[in-house]
C-alpha cells in the first residue's frame, strides 16, 4: 500500500514550521502547537517537520509520544521516550555530562537508567527537580547544536509531562531550541487537564499555535492522485470528498482500501482495514486493543493465549495490511482511531478477560520491581473490574510516583485512590490511613504541582465531609495549606480566614504532629499584628519550634520571624535569624536556599555589597549542584544583580540580569518587573535615559499596584520621577517646566499610607520626591505642603539598622529651604559613613558642590565637580558625572560672562550683589525702576543665575577670585 508522498494543502503551517525552525537554528528558541480532530495530519505534518530538520546541518531530531494510559499515565512517559531518543542522538555520556553536576544527572537517570552511576539523587519533595535537571540538559545542548524536540499526543499525557510541558515550552531557555507540541482538539474538552496547560503556553510570545483544518474539495483531489498516481474524476472527487468530510485519513483509507461503494460511516470507513483482516491477524488486532496505545512483543506474546505460530502469522498479517505498526518500543496501530474502532467492538466479557489477563502479567512484573508499571496494572485491574487489586496497585503507583518527583501524577492517582474508596473493601486498611487523610496528601500535592485551584477544591471538598468531632490534625493540615495557598495566590484577608479555625483545632497542643501547623499559625497572626504583640508573637513562634526537635520546623520560624523584622527594619536581628535557619537546617533545599535569598537581600540593603555579592555566588553554586537553580538560584541571581548594580558594578551585573531572566521566563511577573526595574535603574543613573524609557514602557504591564506589591509599585513611580527630572535638565525652558509638574505629580505616590507603614519600601520614592521638590523650587514652581510633610515623615520613618542615617540626611539635605552647604555636608559624611548605593555618595558630592559653588566657594566646589567627574562614571552614575563636568564646563563659561556685560550691567550686577531691589538700583543710578528691571533680567540671561540671589553669589565669587 503506498503512502500520501507529500502534505496536501498545508503551506500556511509549513510556512509556520519552517520558520520555528529558522528561529531555533539562529538561537532564538521557539515552540509550536499542533491541534485538530482525529485524523486530520498531525502525525503527517511532524514526519515532515522531523525530515526537515533532519535535512538541517548540525540539527539534532528527538521525539517523544504520549500513550493512552487511561485515566493515569506513568509520570514522564512521553520524556523518557524523548530523552532516551535524545540519547541515541547525542551519545548517553553527552547527554549526562549536559546535566552539569552529579546531582542533577542522578535525577535524570530516574528516567534514563544509563545515566546511574552512583551518585546520590536528591529526596524526594516538593521541589520540580525532573523539570529542573530536563531544562538544564536541553539548555546545555542547546548552546552548541540545534536541538529538534517533539511531543506528540499530549492530550494523553500524564500530568507531570504535562507539569514539564508548561515549564519547558514557557520557559524556552535553550539556546538553539524548536519545540513541537501535538494534540487532538476534539479530546481535550472542557475541564481537561491539557486545556489550562495550552491556554497558559498560548500567552508567550514564543509559542505559536497552529490549527489544521479539513480538505477542500480541490485539496482532496490532489491528495486523490499523489496516492493512486492518476488524476481522479469530478464524480469519484466529490463523493471522497463527502464520505471524508475533507478528514485525510479517510481519504487515504477511502482510495486506498475501498472495494466497493462509498458507503457506511466514518467508523466503518476506519474499520475497514480490520474488516479485511484474516482471524488470526483480527484476533491479535482485538487483544492488542485492550492492552493499550503501544504494546511491547514480549507483553503482547505473554498475554496470546493461543499458538506461537498463530500469534506470527496474524501480526505479520496485520503488520502488513498497515492495520499495525512496530518500533523499538513495541506495537501499534496504524493510527489511534483505529484501535478505539476495534477495542468497540470487544464484547463486555471479551473486553473484561483481555484486562484481567493483562492486569495480571503486569502486576507480576509490579511485584518484581518494575514499580513504572503500577499505574498501567491499575487500569487494568479497574477495567477488569476489580476495583481491591487496582487500589493496591494504585497506592504502589502513588508510591513510585513521589519517588520521581512526579507530584502532579501522585495527586491524579490519589484522586484515583478516591474514587475506588467506596468500591474496596478496607481502603484505610490497605492503606495505612483514612479518608481525610489521603483528601491532604492530595491537596498538598496539587498545591506542590501548582495547580493551586484544584488544590483548593479538594481542601474546601475535604473539610466539608470531615467529621465534625476529632481529626483535629487533618483539618489544621488543610487549614493551614489553605492558608498558604490564599496567602500566595489571592491575599491577606482570603489567607487568614483560615487562621482562627487552626488554633481553635489545635489550641495549646506541643505534640510533634500538631506543633508545624501551630508554628504557622503563630507567625500568621503576628503577621497581622501591630507592634509590639508581633515581637511578641514571633518570639514565641521561635520558642514553639524549638520544642519541634525538626530543623525544618524550626527554620521555617526563623525565616518568618526575619521576614517580619526586615518590614520593621531591623535588619540586623532578621539577619542573625537567617544565619541561624542556615546552620540548624544546613543543606535544606528550600528553606535554607530561601533563608540565603533573604541573607543576599539583607547584605545589600546594609550597604554590604560584596559581602552580598559573595554569599550569593556561593549559594548559587549550591543551588546549581543541587539541581534548584531555576527554583531557587533565579532569585539569588537577582539579588546579586541589585547588589552590584549599587555596587556600581552595572557591567557585571548584566549577566545575572540575564540569567535570572532566562530562568524565570514566564512564570513570574513580580519577578520579571523587578529585573526590569534594576536594568532600568542601572541604565538610567548610567546616562542611557532612552534605554530607561524603552524599558519602562516595556515593564508598565507588568507594574502591580501599591496593595498588591507596595515596594514594587513605588520604585516604579521612582524611575518614572528620575528619568523625567533627567530629561528636564536638558530640555528647553517649557519642556522643562512640564516635565518637572510631572514628576512632582508622580510623587504623590508617597502620600499612599503604606509609605509610612512599610518604610522599607520606600525609600528609592522618598528620594525622587525629594528631588523633584528641590527641581521645582529651583524652578520656582508650587510645591504641595502635604507632599513635602509626607517626605519629612517617611525619611524620619527609615530603618536605622543600616548605620549612619544617610537616608534621611539625604532627603533633609534636598528639602533645606535655607543652609544647603552645611546640609549637604551632613549628607555627604553620612554617605562617607554608611554604605549607601555608589550613585547615592556621587550625587550627594555633585550637590555639595553646587551648593558651595553658589555660597561662593568656587574652589572647593570644583574640586568636588572634578572628583565626581572623573569617578562617578566608572562606577554605574555617569548622569551624575555628566552633570558634574557640566557645571565644570559652565565655571568656564561663567569666566567669560563677566566680559559680555556692558559697563552699565556690570554696575547694576554689583548693586544687586549689595542686595538692592530694583527701585533702589533705578535711584541710585539715576534710571528708572522698569530699566533697572530689564538690566537685571539680561543679566541672569548672560551668567547663566537662575535668580538675584545665585546672581550676587556669582558677581562675590568671581570677586574673591579676582582678588
Amino acid at each position: 500500500m503506498r503512502e500520501a508522498p507529500a502534505l496536501v494543502g498545508r503551506e500556511r503551517e509549513l510556512a509556520v514550521l519552517d520558520e520555528a525552525l529558522a528561529s531555533g537554528s539562529r538561537g532564538e528558541p521557539s515552540a509550536v502547537i499542533v491541534r485538530g480532530e482525529a485524523g486530520i495530519g498531525k502525525s503527517r505534518i511532524v514526519r515532515e517537520l522531523v525530515a526537515r530538520a533532519r535535512a538541517l546541518p548540525g540539527a539534532v531530531v528527538a521525539t517523544g509520544e504520549c500513550i493512552d494510559g487511561a485515566t493515569v499515565g506513568a509520570p514522564f512517559g512521553a520524556v523518557r521516550r524523548l530523552l532516551h531518543d535524545l540519547a541515541r542522538e547525542v551519545g548517553v555520556d553527552a547527554l549526562g555530562d549536559a546535566a552539569g553536576s552529579p546531582r542533577v544527572r542522578a535525577t535524570l537517570a530516574r528516567l534514563v537508567p544509563e545515566l546511574d552511576d552512583g551518585a546520590e539523587a536528591p529526596p524526594p519533595s516538593g521541589a520540580d527537580f525532573v523539570s529542573e535537571a530536563v531544562e538544564r540538559v536541553l539548555e546545555n545542548l542547546s548552546a552548541a547544536q540545534h536541538l529538534v524536540l517533539v511531543l506528540e499526543d499530549l492530550h494523553w499525557a500524564d500530568d507531570a509531562t504535562r507539569s514539564l510541558v508548561r515549564t519547558l515550552a514557557g520557559t524556552l531557555r535553550g539556546s538553539r531550541l524548536t519545540l513541537l507540541l501535538t494534540y487532538r482538539a476534539d479530546d481535550v474538552s472542557r475541564g481537561h487537564p491539557l486545556r489550562t496547560v495550552v491556554a497558559e503556553l498560548e500567552r508567550s510570545r514564543a509559542v505559536r499555535t497552529v490549527g489544521l483544518t479539513r480538505l477542500e474539495r480541490h485539496e482532496v483531489a490532489e491528495q486523490m492522485r499523489l496516492l493512486t498516481g492518476v488524476d481522479p474524476s469530478a464524480a469519484t472527487v466529490a463523493a471522497v470528498h463527502a464520505r471524508s468530510e475533507g478528514v485525510p485519513l479517510y481519504v487515504e483509507e477511502l482510495v486506498l482500501g475501498a472495494d466497493g461503494p462509498l458507503a457506511g460511516t466514518l467508523e466503518d470507513i476506519v474499520l475497514a482495514r480490520y474488516e479485511r483482516l484474516g482471524a488470526e491477524a483480527q484476533a491479535v488486532a482485538r487483544l492488542l486493543s485492550a492492552g493499550g496505545e503501544r504494546v511491547d512483543d514480549a507483553l503482547l506474546a505473554e498475554a496470546w493465549e493461543g499458538d506461537d505460530d498463530e500469534l506470527a502469522r496474524g501480526l505479520r498479517e496485520a503488520l502488513a495490511a498497515g492495520a499495525l505498526r512496530a518500533d523499538e518500543s513495541g506495537l501499534a496501530f496504524h493510527h489511534a482511531l483505529l484501535r478505539e474502532a476495534v477495542y468497540g467492538e470487544l464484547l463486555p466479557r471479551e473486553r473484561v478477560a483481555a484486562h484481567r489477563t493483562f492486569a495480571a502479567i503486569v502486576q507480576r512484573r509490579v511485584d518484581a520491581g518494575d514499580r513504572a508499571l503500577a499505574a498501567a496494572a491499575a487500569h487494568h485491574w479497574r477495567a477488569a473490574h476489580d476495583p481491591d487489586q487496582a487500589f493496591a496497585a494504585t497506592i504502589v503507583a502513588v508510591e513510585a510516583a513521589r519517588a520521581e518527583y512526579a507530584v502532579a501524577t501522585a495527586a491524579r492517582l490519589g484522586e484515583q485512590l478516591l474514587e475506588l474508596w467506596d468500591e474496596v473493601a478496607d481502603p484505610a486498611g490497605m492503606l495505612g490511613r483514612d479518608e481525610l487523610a489521603l483528601r491532604c496528601e492530595v491537596a498538598e500535592d496539587l498545591r506542590d504541582a501548582g495547580q493551586s485551584r484544584a488544590a483548593m477544591r479538594m481542601i474546601e471538598h475535604a473539610l466539608a465531609s470531615a467529621p465534625a468531632d476529632g481529626a483535629a490534625i487533618e483539618k489544621a493540615r488543610l487549614h493551614a495549606a489553605a492558608m498558604s495557598l490564599a496567602a500566595e495566590h489571592v491575599g491577606t484577608a482570603a489567607a487568614m480566614v483560615h487562621l482562627a479555625p487552626i488554633e481553635a483545632l489545635l489550641g495549646d497542643r506541643t505534640d510533634a504532629a500538631a506543633l508545624p501547623y501551630r508554628v504557622q499559625a503563630l507567625a500568621a497572626r503576628a503577621h497581622i499584628s501591630a507592634e509590639p504583640e508581633q515581637s511578641a508573637l514571633t518570639d514565641a513562634c521561635v520558642t514553639l519550634a524549638s520544642r519541634s526537635g525538626d530543623p525544618a520546623v524550626m527554620s521555617m520560624a526563623l525565616c518568618k520571624r526575619a521576614v517580619l523584622r526586615l518590614h520593621a527594619g531591623g535588619y540586623e536581628t532578621a539577619l542573625a535569624d537567617l544565619r541561624h535557619a542556615l546552620e540548624i537546617d544546613e543543606g535544606a533545599m528550600l528553606w535554607g536556599r530561601c533563608a540565603t535569598a533573604n541573607v543576599v537581600d539583607i547584605l545589600n540593603r546594609l550597604g554590604r555589597f560584596d559581602e552580598a555579592v559573595e554569599a550569593g555566588l556561593a549559594s548559587l553554586s549550591e543551588a546549581f549542584e543541587e539541581g534548584l537553580e531555576r527554583r531557587i538560584g533565579a532569585p539569588i541571581a537577582a539579588n546579586v544583580a541589585e547588589a552590584l548594580v549599587n555596587a556600581g558594578r552595572g557591567d557585571e551585573a548584566v549577566p545575572h540580569l540575564r540569567r535570572s531572566a532566562a530562568l524565570l521566563r514566564g512564570e513570574s511577573p513580580r519577578w520579571e518587573e523587578f529585573l526590569l526595574e534594576l536594568e532600568a535603574i542601572a541604565t538610567l543613573w548610567d546616562d542611557r535615559l532612552d534605554d530607561a524609557e524603552e524599558i519602562l514602557a516595556r515593564a508598565e504591564p507588568l507594574v502591580a499596584s501599591p496593595a498588591d506589591d507596595a515596594e514594587g509599585a513605588f520604585n516604579w513611580q521612582a524611575l518614572s520621577i528620575d528619568l523625567a527630572l533627567a530629561r528636564a535638565e536638558a530640555a528647553a525652558p517649557v519642556a522643562a517646566r512640564r516635565l518637572r509638574e510631572r514628576a512632582l505629580a508622580d510623587a504623590r505616590l508617597l502620600l499612599h499610607p503604606d509609605a509610612v507603614v512599610d518604610a522599607t519600601a520606600s525609600p528609592m520614592l522618598l528620594l525622587s520626591t525629594c528631588r523633584a521638590i528641590s527641581s521645582a523650587r529651583a524652578a520656582r514652581l508650587d510645591v504641595d505642603p502635604e507632599l513635602e510633610a509626607r517626605a519629612r515623615e517617611v525619611a524620619d520613618a527609615q530603618p536605622t539598622d543600616a548605620g549612619p542615617p544617610y537616608l534621611p540626611a539625604i532627603a533633609a539635605a534636598m528639602l533645606a529651604a535655607g543652609d544647603a552647604t552645611a546640609r549637604w555636608r551632613a549628607a555627604v559624611e553620612a554617605c562617607e559613613a554608611g554604605r549607601p548605593p555608589r550613585r547615592l555618595l556621587h550625587e550627594a558630592r555633585l550637590r555639595l558642590a553646587l551648593a558651595a559653588r553658589r555660597d561662593g566657594d568656587r574652589r572647593a566646589a570644583e574640586d568636588l565637580l572634578a572628583r565626581v567627574a572623573r569617578e562617578a562614571p566608572a562606577e554605574g552614575a555617569a548622569l551624575i558625572g555628566r552633570w558634574a563636568a557640566e557645571a565644570l564646563r559652565r565655571r568656564d563659561e561663567e569666566a567669560d560672562a563677566l566680559g559680555t556685560l556692558t559697563a552699565r550691567e556690570q554696575e547694576v550686577l554689583a548693586l544687586v550683589a549689595a542686595g538692592m531691589t530694583n527701585p533702589q538700583i533705578g535711584s541710585h543710578l539715576h534710571i528708572a525702576a522698569k530699566t533697572a528691571s530689564v538690566h537685571v533680567s539680561a543679566i541672569l540671561a548672560k551668567i547663566g543665575a537662575a535668580n538675584r540671589a545665585e546672581a550676587a553669589a556669582w558677581f562675590a565669587a568671581h570677586r574673591r577670585d579676582a582678588a
